[in-house]
């Protein structure tokens, strides 16, 4: 089974045990599907109850009380890839390779911050520069993430970024 990264157990909620994990998932992902986390040696773990909070998520898993909980903090947690289905992450992003739709070698995506009108990609070109451009309509036309492969139009990107070729 594919896992990926749900995200990091940040804290504490309450004292029964439950967990707040800091996620990336965007508010349109629906969390109440997810009924088993991982952990990293794919411990699996089954979900009582979980709900959203401010730029988190609060699970309660069976079995783990306050004690358990605690050793939690610091770690992540997975979740089965077939709950996201074809959606693209920012963790599937990260380290793939950027290419324009002639099969031509842009460079390689070090990192993807959200600031919420846009995810912004951060690129460091085959030339050595660092580029940096937003994922607005239009600039990405494909992403394979088991290829990890974006695919982006130059047109585009050409007039959202100082790209010169």
């Amino acid at each position: 089974m594919e896992l990926v990264k749900l995200g990091k157990v940040v804290k504490l909620h309450g004292y029964i045990g439950q967990m707040k994990i800091a996620t990336a998932f965007d508010k349109d992902f629906d969390i109440k599907q997810i009924t088993k986390l991982y952990d990293s040696e794919k411990n699996e773990y089954v979900v009582t109850r979980i709900f959203a909070s401010t730029d988190s998520v609060v699970v309660s898993l069976e079995n783990v009380d306050l004690e358990k909980a605690k050793s939690f903090v610091g770690r992540d947690f997975y979740i089965s890839r077939d709950l996201v289905k074809d959606k693209i992450l920012i963790e599937d992003l990260k380290e793939s390779r950027i290419m324009f739709e002639d099969g031509t070698i842009l460079g390689k995506i070090t990192d993807v911050q959200d600031y919420g009108t846009a995810e912004v990609f951060y690129c460091m070109q085959e030339n050595g520069r660092e580029l940096l451009f937003p994922n607005v309509k239009g600039v990405v036309v494909l992403f394979d993430y088991k290829e990890k492969v974006l695919v982006v139009s130059k047109e585009k990107l050409k007039e959202v970024s100082d790209y010169e070729n």
